[in-house]
């Protein structure tokens, strides 16, 4: 459910994809990283998954590159993904290593208000906001 690519591999063929589990239907309890490529069965092409404490949903995932050196390995980078406790009340944003074989998580940033599920996002990088047209609006 809800899965993201390198979007430098957009259009292309790419390795990874990095899906929501949905479990239990709608919430999302954590995020699997899937080998696109590997031909065995759908539980053995999952190549790592990371799991939100018990009582935690979080949102999709998004991949985020590490760099921008168009040769870095498509796993190359980290998943920001919103996750609420509903227990707390708590909300943060989570950043986790993508190349990691456990996802791994590298920071959380404590939000002041709840992010409501199925919020959808995006990434952009400075050097596409410096590009925008400032007459859109």
């Amino acid at each position: 459910e809800a899965g993201q690519l390198n979007r430098k591999f957009l259009g292309r063929k790419s390795r990874f994809a990095y899906l929501a589990i949905a479990e239990p239907w709608p919430k999302v309890s954590g995020i699997a990283k899937v080998d696109l490529e590997s031909h065995g069965s759908p539980q053995q092409n999952v190549m790592a998954t990371m799991l939100h404490k018990p009582g935690c949903y979080g949102g999709e995932p998004f991949f985020v590159p590490r760099t921008s050196n168009s040769t870095a390995p498509e796993d190359d980078g980290y998943i920001l993904t919103f996750v609420h406790n509903e227990e707390t009340g708590q909300s943060e944003l989570l950043v986790l290593d993508a190349k990691s074989p456990s996802l791994e998580k590298v920071a959380s940033v404590k939000l002041p208000g709840r992010v409501p599920y199925g919020f959808h996002g995006t990434f952009i990088g400075s050097h596409e906001l410096q590009n925008q047209n400032s007459n859109i609006f």
